[in-house]
């Protein structure tokens, strides 16, 4: 079991309800398991924008979220979660963001992405050299860029040397976040976690793996909603003015 004592998971501008909601909502309900087993675990549901106390974030389907904290550059955490949405792709340009998670890989710390979130993590650089999932709508983008996708895609993967966890899309956010906490914090607090949520009846097993089950994609459909989707969720990062006049 890994030592995680803080989590924090990014809200931002259209992020996607289900993506950011739910794995809060678990890790929370981790946290308190852990906390009467003794283990202490700070959640934090965090934004770069706000005031001290945390502000409001609109999210991809227009609800409006209060957060618990304005997250600093400074702020570290045992590991950070970076949910999808529409709002990725403007994240994926967000450089003060971007060096957050550099930082954060480069001392070790756990990042963690889904769906759409995994465009950021691939912008920040922290997946280079690493094998990881994605959702189908960046599954042709994201190797065209240079980072693997895992063939075929995998509903999430759990690399504990690199302390990367990458999930699909947002139908895999439930189960991934399951299997994240079997691995964080063991198998006594993952089934607990499962089985009071009555995921274990659906799921089973496959819960508890560092690589989920095998997404069956159409190709038909897959190239639709990366034609559709792609360019949103990872869009081409921004020319610099140096760059525009050397060109």
């Amino acid at each position: 079991m890994n030592t995680i004592q803080s989590i924090l998971v990014l809200a931002y501008p259209n992020a996607g309800e289900q993506d950011l909601l739910i794995p809060w909502e678990l890790l929370k309900a981790v946290a308190w398991d852990m906390a009467g087993r003794g283990h202490p675990i700070e959640v934090v549901l965090g934004s770069f924008e706000g005031s001290s106390e945390g502000g409001t974030v609109p999210t991809q389907m227009g609800t409006r979220v209060q957060t618990e904290k304005t997250i600093s550059p400074s702020d570290r955490f045992d590991l950070v979660y970076v949910p999808g949405g529409i709002g990725a792709g403007v994240q994926s340009l967000n450089e003060t963001l971007l060096e957050f998670l550099r930082a954060h890989r480069a001392e070790g710390r756990w990042i963690a992405g889904n769906c759409a979130g995994m465009a950021v993590l691939h912008r920040a650089g922290v997946l280079e050299g690493l094998e990881v999932t994605s959702p189908a709508t960046l599954s042709r983008k994201l190797p065209a860029e240079g980072t693997r996708v895992i063939q075929p895609r995998r509903a999430w993967k759990i690399d504990p040397q690199n302390r990367v966890f990458s999930s699909g899309g947002a139908g895999t956010v439930n189960a991934s976040t399951m299997a994240l906490v079997w691995h964080l914090f063991g198998d006594e607090a993952g089934r607990a976690l499962a089985a009071g949520w009555d995921a274990s009846p659906l799921h089973g097993e496959a819960l508890f793996s560092l690589l989920g089950p095998v997404m069956n994609d159409d190709p038909v459909v897959a190239s639709g909603l990366q034609d559709a989707w792609e360019d949103i969720f990872l869009p081409a990062p921004l020319t610099t003015s140096a760059s525009c006049e050397e060109a």
